[in-house]
C-alpha cells in the first residue's frame, strides 16, 4: 500500500537521506568497468546498471535525482567513465535512468503519453541529427560518409522494437502489471523486456550521436556500433538490471516500509 509521508525530508514521498545515499552508491560504481565505449575514451561503468535501478526502488524522480548525484560524483573519483565531465555524468549515468523509469511506468494513460512522447522526440533528432551530420570525418578525412537512409533502415530496431513493445498491450499490461506483481518469474521477464526496450531508446538520445559528432567517428565504427556491439549492450544493461533491481523490489515489498508513487515494489 503506497504511502506518501509529508515533510523536508522527503521528495516525491521518497527520504532524501536514500535518494542521497543511493547516489553516493552509482558514484562509487562508477570505478566499476563494465564494457569498453566502441570508439574509445573511456569505459561504460557498472553505475550505467545501479543508475537505472534506482528510478524503479525509488520512484523516478527521486532516481533520476539520485543518477545525476552519483554521475557528478563519478565524474571527480572515474574520470575514465565520465571522459567529457558533467555532460556524462547526464549522459551517461542520468539519461539511462530516465529512459528505463519512463518505460517501466509506461502503464497509466499518461505515463504512456510521456513515454510515446520521449520516444517521438528521440527518434526524430536521431534522424535529423544523421542527415545533417552522416560523418564528420568523411567529409574531409578521406573516409567514405554513411548514406543516411541505409542507416536510418539499420537503426529501426532501437526505436521500431521499443515502439512495439511498450505502446501495445506487452508493454502497457502485461510488462507494466507483472513488474509489481507477486509472481517471481513474470517479474523477471517483465524487468528484463522493460529495462532492455528503456536502452534501446537511451540508443536514440544525445549520449550516442552527440559522440559521433565530438570524437569525429568514422563511419565504419557507426556501422559496427548500430550492428555489432549495441545490439548486445543493451541486453546485457537490462539483465543486469533484472538481477538486481528484482530481489530488492522482492525485499522492499515485503518490509512493510512505506512505498514511495511508481516505484515496483
Amino acid at each position: 500500500m503506497s504511502s506518501k509521508p509529508k515533510g523536508r525530508s522527503y521528495i516525491s514521498g521518497t527520504p532524501i537521506a536514500w535518494i542521497a545515499a543511493y547516489g553516493a552508491l552509482v558514484g562509487v560504481t562508477s570505478f566499476v568497468p563494465l564494457l569498453p565505449y566502441p570508439g574509445g575514451n573511456g569505459y561504460w561503468p557498472l553505475a550505467v546498471v545501479l543508475a537505472s535501478v534506482g528510478p524503479l526502488i525509488l520512484g523516478p524522480i527521486p532516481g533520476f535525482i539520485s543518477a545525476f548525484v552519483g554521475g557528478l560524483i563519478g565524474m571527480f573519483i572515474a574520470p575514465g567513465a565520465y571522459p567529457l565531465g558533467i555532460f556524462d555524468a547526464f549522459q551517461v549515468a542520468t539519461l539511462p535512468a530516465i529512459m528505463v523509469g519512463l518505460t517501466l511506468n509506461a502503464g497509466p494513460k499518461k505515463w504512456v503519453a510521456l513515454y510515446a512522447a520521449v520516444l517521438a522526440i528521440a527518434t526524430v533528432s536521431f534522424y535529423v541529427v544523421l542527415f545533417v551530420y552522416p560523418c564528420v570525418p568523411c567529409l574531409s578525412g578521406g573516409w567514405s560518409p554513411i548514406d543516411p537512409t541505409q542507416y536510418a533502415l539499420v537503426i529501426l530496431y532501437f526505436w521500431l522494437l521499443p515502439a512495439i513493445v511498450m505502446l501495445s498491450p506487452l508493454g502497457t499490461k502485461y510488462i507494466y502489471n507483472s513488474v509489481r506483481g507477486s509472481n517471481t518469474t513474470k517479474r523477471f521477464i517483465g524487468l528484463f523486456l522493460g529495462t532492455w526496450m528503456g536502452f534501446n531508446l537511451w540508443y536514440l538520445t544525445p549520449t550516442y550521436w552527440s559522440f559521433w559528432i565530438i570524437y569525429q567517428y568514422p563511419s565504419a565504427l557507426l556501422y559496427f556500433q548500430a550492428l555489432f556491439v549495441y545490439t548486445w549492450y543493451m541486453p546485457l544493461f537490462a539483465i543486469l538490471v533484472t538481477i538486481i533491481a528484482a530481489p530488492i523490489a522482492t525485499a522492499l515489498g515485503k518490509s512493510g516500509m512505506a512505498k514511495p508513487p511508481n516505484v515496483i515494489w
